[in-house]
């Protein structure tokens, strides 16, 4: 449910907007990087990140603050953002936030970013690109936001 208050930043409306636009470039990233041997942590570090983002983006438009996003309840917890954006009636299919769910450990304990020193099984992360476009596209409609495509160029080798 949207507070019927103002937000206490009147920029509020932008960083939701920007968190969205920067979700949308990770998850663009994550399509040019070419797929590499399986997990790809390049390529699972930009897609979870693209989430996140994304997350963010709609709590933000829902006037949670800046601070209450970096507190470590809700840092890099996909679940628990998750959970707080149904709570704030963002609408997902199942299979999207099961998805969602279902990278949370990997991403929350950083492992794209750094080596593990325990053997844990991780997901193929190909088949999660579709939750996270889902995602991005229902926010992009829900916060009036569109997206300039940039013209890719060629790569040169």
């Amino acid at each position: 449910m949207l507070s019927p208050t103002k937000p206490i930043d009147p920029y509020q409306h932008l960083y939701a907007r920007d968190h969205l636009q920067r979700a949308d470039e990770f998850l663009q990233a994550f399509k040019a990087l070419p797929e590499g041997v399986p997990p790809s942590w390049p390529r699972y570090f930009l897609l979870c990140h693209a989430i996140e983002l994304a997350l963010k983006a709609y709590l933000l438009s829902r006037n949670w603050t800046k601070a209450k996003l970096k507190t470590i309840r809700y840092r890099h917890d996909l679940k628990a953002l998750l959970r707080e954006a149904t709570n704030e009636e963002l609408q997902l299919s199942a299979s999207v936030a099961a998805d969602i769910e279902a990278l949370n450990e990997a991403h929350q304990n950083f492992w794209p970013r750094y080596p593990m020193e325990e053997s844990k099984p991780v997901f193929i992360i190909d088949p999660f690109e579709s939750a996270a476009t889902e995602l991005i596209q229902t926010l992009a409609v829900s916060l009036h936001v569109s997206f300039a495509r940039r013209v890719q160029r060629p790569r040169t080798m």
